[in-house]
Order: structure tokens, then sequence, then C-alpha cells
């Protein structure tokens, strides 16, 4: 299984048609199995297409693009967690070459409101996926020192969504840097977590983001923002860190983050 999480920090890029390219030719090429987004921005006063999404929708706009480069069937879930840089839907989504057995969509934060920047909504998918049952959440966490949430419970809300015994993966943007910040980062994992990067048997550096970026402002230092967590341990044969200019081009000011697993 290969799996791939990206925070896409849509339409606020320079030269973004060029990036949106970059990454739906690696999808392409690459057939991950399940693709978690962050930040998948759309006007707020754009045409609505479909169930909320409307025509600019980043997700959106991507699919259209995929289908250039190859004919697989993609399956895709967004959801808008709150307002972004004034005008923007800001949202998550989930894209699939498989068919969803089922899907959700939540607040995993205290905070519930669109007009809540700290309001975090998650999106998830079900796959049957080899006769086994395994769930897949996008996140996009607030700050450790957020003073209105904490992570703990925030993560306790995702993992408890669903009352089964399934394999879960909790992918995304946690903005928490398990460089420079190891007690938040071993709080995540003391909520009955593994990381997939300290599981994999071939790994790189895993840094996702080197330089300053919104929420990050005093901070130019490299740091591990982004994960594939799981909530039980399982074999993960290689993470690598991708659209970091060595491996395939910059699309955001995050790079991606792809493991394999074998099941």
């Amino acid at each position: 299984m290969k799996l791939l999480t990206i925070n896409t920090h849509a339409w606020l890029e320079e030269n973004q048609d060029e990036k949106m390219e970059i990454l739906a030719k690696t999808i392409a090429e690459k057939q991950y199995d399940v693709i978690a987004m962050q930040e998948v921005n759309q006007l707020m006063n754009s045409p609505v297409i479909y169930d909320g999404i409307r025509n600019d929708n980043y997700g959106w706009k991507l699919l259209e693009k995929l289908e250039k480069y190859t004919d697989t069937d993609y399956y895709y879930h967004w959801s808008n967690s709150h307002i972004g840089f004034g005008k923007y839907d800001e949202g998550v989504a989930i894209i699939t070459k498989h068919p969803i057995k089922d899907e959700d969509e939540f607040y995993c934060t205290f905070s519930q409101s669109v007009r809540v920047i700290n309001a975090r909504r998650i999106v998830s998918i079900t796959l049957d996926y080899e006769g086994q049952e395994i769930e897949f959440y996008s996140c996009h966490m607030n700050l450790p020192n957020c003073e209105t949430e904490d992570m703990g419970e925030n993560i306790q809300t995702i993992l408890k969504r669903t009352k089964n015994d399934n394999l879960k993966f909790l992918m995304g943007d946690f903005n928490t840097d398990a460089i420079h910040n190891q007690e938040a980062y071993q709080n995540i994992i003391n909520q009955g977590l593994f990381d997939t990067y300290e599981l994999a048997e071939k790994k790189d550096s895993g840094i996702t983001v080197n330089k300053k970026i919104d929420g990050w402002a005093t901070s130019g230092s490299e740091k591990r923002l982004d994960y594939i967590f799981s909530n039980k341990k399982v074999k993960v044969l290689e993470s690598k860190v991708i659209f970091n200019g060595e491996n395939k081009g910059v699309v955001s000011d995050h790079f991606g983050l792809e493991v394999k697993i074998e099941l």
C-alpha cells in the first residue's frame, strides 16, 4: 500500500498551475492508494457544483488534471474546516483509487464554526483493502500551544469516532515539530499512535518544512510537521519526503510525505 500526505497551500502558491501539474503527474506515476491533503481551498463566492464543492475547489481541479495522465478512476471526499485568509473555504480532502465503503466528516476540536480558525474538521474514508477494513483520516491540527484546544483530546476524538478495532491511519499536517518539540510530539504518540517514519525500514531526514511559513513565522529551521500515524504497529517498507526539489519539484510551502506499507 502506498500513501501520500501533502498540505497543498492551495491557490496561495506562485506558479500554482505548474505546481498542480507536478502533483497530478506524480499521482498518476506513483499510483498511490490514498492521498490526504490539507489546505484544500476554494473561493467562498465561487459557484457550487456538487455537495458544497465549488468550481475552483483545488482538489476538484487536481482531479481534472489527473485525467490527462491516467485512466485510473479516483474517488474524492472534501469538507470545509474554516475560513482561510479571509476569502477561502479552507478544507481537508482525501483522494483514493479504491471504492469507498464509508466516509465521514466531523470536527475534532472544541471550536466548531467556520468563522473560528482553531476549528479543525476531519474527513475520513473506510476502504475494504484486500479483505481488511482500514480507515484513513486527513488531519490539519492546531499548534501544540493553541490556548483553546488540546492536541491529545482532539486526537482521541478522531480515534474514538468509530467504535471498532479497525486499522486507522491519521495523515496530515499536525503542526508539531518532532525535531525541536519532543514533548509535544511525544504527547501525540502517547495517544496510542505509531509514527510510520519511525517504523520505516528505509527513510530519509523526514523534513517537510525548511523555511518560515504561516503559523511558523519566527522559525526558519528545518521541521518535521507532516506525518502518517497508525493506531497499530505495521510493517513500513519506506518513508520518503517528496516534492522537496530533490524528489520531484516543490508544489507547496510544505513538502509531501509518502510511505510504503506491507499489510
